[in-house]
């Protein structure tokens, strides 16, 4: 139970981050404060580890599930540590000055934890090689989905409501949330849970095609589907169905 806990807390910013609308400052036509190059590494170190986190830990339980409980909180650990740091450097740009992420950090010192009361769970069944390797795919086309949705963006004419969706839908790509969803997935292993979070990562994949015909849209894009999120979704369901008999984390 506590390693899916610590997984859940890992990925709870990407969550807040896919809801909560975007901050918008406008422009100005004088010159805009810029943040020290020490507060850009600072914040920059903290985005990039809380963002990797539940990645991380989802392969820690996947390959070293004995091993968790120590490896997951130090990884934790290490984010709640750059996360702490962010309340001592003060970033400043356009929007004001920022000093402390303290919802970030907050999820990192929960994950680290639930990392270490992770020793009070039963001991993990041991997870067939097949399985290890078919969700360990699946969290690496989940996260290179996420770090290349630049690259593969289309721009089709949707309005109205399609249109709106579709920038959500961009925005929570572009946080990580896919990314934790996959996270979840391969912490639970099998199970209807794991499933439904395989099939999730279908929704990035082919809502852009789906809403431009349903939509009679416009485009000149040369593919509307999200392949790696399809491919994802795909192994993932597989990978499920292949470990029925194993225990999944939030029942051992």
């Amino acid at each position: 139970m506590f390693r899916l806990l610590a997984v859940l807390a890992a990925g709870m910013p990407a969550v807040l981050a896919s809801v909560l609308p975007g901050e918008t400052c406008g422009y100005f036509g004088y010159r805009m404060p810029e943040p020290s190059a020490l507060a850009v590494a600072v914040y920059s170190a903290a985005g990039w580890g809380v963002d990797l986190l539940p990645v991380a830990l989802a392969l820690t339980g996947l390959w070293l599930p004995r091993r968790f409980p120590v490896l997951g909180a130090a990884l934790s650990g290490l984010v709640l540590l750059l996360g702490g740091l962010t309340f001592l450097v003060p970033y400043v740009n356009i929007c004001g000055t920022t000093q402390g992420l303290g919802f970030v950090t907050g999820c990192a010192a929960a994950a680290t934890a639930a990392c270490l009361l992770a020793r009070l769970d039963t001991g993990p069944r041991r997870i067939p090689a097949a399985v290890t390797a078919a969700w360990t795919t699946v969290l690496c086309l989940a996260l290179a989905g996420s770090l290349t949705e630049d690259d593969r963006k289309c721009f089709p004419d949707l309005t109205y409501e399609w249109a709106t969706w579709w920038i959500r839908l961009d925005s929570a790509e572009m946080v990580g949330l896919w990314v934790a969803v996959a996270a979840l997935g391969s912490v639970l292993v099998s199970g209807r849970g794991a499933t439904a979070a395989a099939v999730a990562l279908l929704v990035p994949a082919l809502y852009t095609p789906l809403a431009t015909v349903l939509s009679g849209a416009a485009h000149d894009c040369s593919d509307l589907v999200g392949w790696p999120y399809v491919a994802a979704a795909a192994i993932g369901v597989m990978a499920a169905r292949a470990a029925r008999d194993v225990t999944p984390a939030d029942r051992g």
